[in-house]
């Protein structure tokens, strides 16, 4: 293993001022405990929007309405199911089909696979698939992986056998007002794609378009990076997961030569949105304040993070990160509170980086190579990963526990694999102690 800088003992409270001790199993549904009395009511109201099921219009709940005609769930709990991370199809929502941009029928599916309708309406497909084994790195990782090839059943638009899709699971929503707060400058100072450092690890910021700013900044949000603010990110699944029209995402998500989509595309000549700007930051205030579940102290939490750091690991999922922060009210202005800094850890560098053959898509999605995907945070890893049947790791959920999460990274972790694989077996169940404990 090569030489690597030594980090101080890591705190337990990950989330900094964000951060609850709690044995209850609905920690993630609870508030950071730095909102005053006034920022818990706005907080409150975003959690309503959040929980409740949303509807078609028109409808006597006006401020609720505006579903479909297309969607994927009918809430954002629906994916998020106690603000934790989605099911595999067959055990609820919260697995998405992302389309790529080519292929015949491709306009007619848009970016991403709407598998529900509203009555009258008819769902653009299924989600169905194949396992599909993977001897080759079963051989080499010393594991037996397999992983699902997914495609589209009863296609609404004939043939897709041309068409590419890459599986996308709901992730838990810890945090994401803290990573919200990373500074844009950071993420490009991490940025690194031609490998200048030369240890092998060439993540590069994913500049995308913020529609806020009106200028590109780096991407933090989803497994592309594709989103460079959360607002933006809620925004977005409000748009393609639940056809809800909002200031930011204003046109229907519906393609405009689907008969039954006409009512839709007139509705978007109103400009009135079907989320309004109001409920829209409720929701993101909402999300952005969520508690952070603390590190559990356990045995071996600080011999496994040195491991951690020794393996590699961490030149990546960096853990420590320094942000500004301040609880914000729905009314209040940035310029209106004092910023102060924090140390949080979230471990990751959430930079996209070159993962390997094993972990690619079929084709680039979201405008991103195949192979490459953001570091996932692992905060909350333990919770996630605590009942070992209803484990899914991964963007697409492929792994059923963190060993096997382990074995599928390569391409830019492949030296972190080999190291891992070197370790005698108590060192190994000393390195996963600490992964659960997150």
């Amino acid at each position: 293993m090569s030489a690597c800088k030594s980090y101080p003992p890591l705190p337990l409270d990950s989330g900094a001022s964000y951060s609850l001790t709690s044995d209850s199993p609905r920690i993630l549904e609870q508030a950071q405990p730095q909102l005053s009395m006034e920022q818990k009511l706005d907080w409150a109201v975003g959690k309503s929007f959040a929980n409740q099921a949303w509807v078609s219009a028109p409808a006597s709940t006006r401020a609720r309405d505006g579903l479909g005609p297309l969607f994927n769930a009918n809430s954002c709990v629906a994916c998020h199911q106690h603000n934790g991370q989605g099911q595999l199809p067959e055990h609820g929502p919260g697995l998405i089909l992302r389309i790529a941009t080519s292929g015949a029928n491709h306009n007619a599916y848009g970016e991403q696979l709407q598998d529900h309708a509203l009555l009258g309406s008819q769902a653009e497909g299924q989600i169905g698939w194949r396992d599909i084994a993977s001897p080759g790195l079963a051989s080499s990782h010393q594991a037996n992986l397999s992983h699902r090839q997914y495609f589209i059943e009863q296609a609404r638009y004939g043939d897709t056998n041309s068409m590419a899709f890459s599986a996308r699971l709901a992730p838990a929503l810890i945090g994401m007002g803290l990573l919200d707060r990373i500074s844009d400058e950071l993420l490009i100072k991490r940025s690194d794609p031609e490998d200048r450092d030369r240890n092998g690890i060439s993540g590069r910021a994913a500049l995308r378009w913020d529609e806020q700013q009106q200028k590109l900044r780096p991407g933090r949000f989803g497994w592309k990076a594709s989103q460079a603010s959360l607002k933006q990110q809620v925004a977005l699944a409000f748009s393609q997961d639940l056809g809800i029209r909002s200031t930011i995402y204003s046109a229907p998500n519906c393609p405009p030569s689907v008969p039954s989509c006409d009512h839709e595309f007139a509705l978007s000549q109103n400009p009135e949105p079907e989320i309004s700007a109001k409920l829209l930051n409720a929701v993101t205030h909402y999300i952005a304040n969520l508690a952070v579940p603390s590190i559990q102290n356990t045995p071996d939490l600080q011999a496994g993070y040195q491991l951690f750091i020794k393996l590699g690991c961490a030149n990546c999922h960096i853990p420590a990160t320094e942000i500004n922060t301040a609880a914000v009210g729905l009314q209040a202005s940035l310029t209106s509170v004092t910023m102060q800094k924090e140390t949080i850890y979230p471990f990751s560098d959430l930079l996209l980086h070159d993962m390997g053959p094993g972990l690619a898509d079929s084709a680039a999605t979201d405008n991103t190579p195949a192979a490459e995907w953001r570091t996932a945070p692992l905060w909350g890893l333990g919770m996630r990963s605590r009942d070992d049947t209803q484990t899914r790791l991964l963007h697409d959920g492929r792994a059923n526990s963190i060993k096997e999460a382990i074995h599928w990274h390569g391409g830019e972790a492949e030296g972190s694999l080999q190291n891992y694989q070197q370790l005698d077996s108590h060192s190994q169940t000393t390195l996963l102690n600490f992964l659960k404990a997150l």
